[in-house]
């Protein structure tokens, strides 16, 4: 009726409910599930997991919520190495990124036969796979008595190893 009374904090006497007064004569507010001026959205909600944040502004990656459904995390800040991305996904080995006191390397591809391994991990003599150039062979022990020893190079005579099962003959 454009007339404040008892129990109204507002009354400006129409049914709009985007302007400083709702129709529930109550002011309107972030949060009342209407959209006024300044504000982004506003689903009436308290969920900052969803849409729009309580903050009448949209939800997007970097806002420290995480938008269900959308995101995987969302830790708000700009730090690649630890368990979120800042591309809003949780870190994992492959991704590129190294994750502090996780992995010992990630250089974003699965290949076993490079200075890094898919498990994340630093290659090394010993761990089962050839990393090229670099070794000649690995078979993934340190046994000293096989085809490929402990220094990843093949067995060959002269080495000053003795092969299982290659008793040599003295010569007189």
């Amino acid at each position: 009726d454009g007339v404040v009374q008892a129990g109204e904090a507002c009354d400006d006497g129409n049914k709009d409910n985007t302007d400083g007064c709702l129709s529930t004569c109550l002011a309107a507010s972030c949060g009342d599930g209407f959209v006024q001026k300044g504000e982004d959205c506003d689903d009436g909600n308290k969920s900052n997991g969803d849409a729009c944040l309580n903050t009448c502004k949209p939800a997007g990656c970097g806002d420290g919520f995480t938008w269900q459904g959308v995101e995987g995390c969302d830790d708000g800040n700009k730090d690649d190495s630890d368990a979120c991305l800042t591309v809003c996904k949780v870190a994992s080995c492959g991704d590129g990124f190294v994750q502090s006191g996780v992995e010992g390397c990630d250089d974003g591809n699965k290949s076993n036969l490079d200075a890094c391994t898919n498990t994340c991990q630093a290659a090394a003599c010993g761990d089962g796979f050839v990393q090229s150039g670099v070794e000649d062979c690995d078979d993934g022990n340190k046994v000293n008595t096989d085809a490929c020893i402990n220094t990843c190079k093949i067995a060959k005579c002269g080495d000053g190893l003795v092969q299982a099962g290659k008793i040599g003959r003295a010569h007189v």
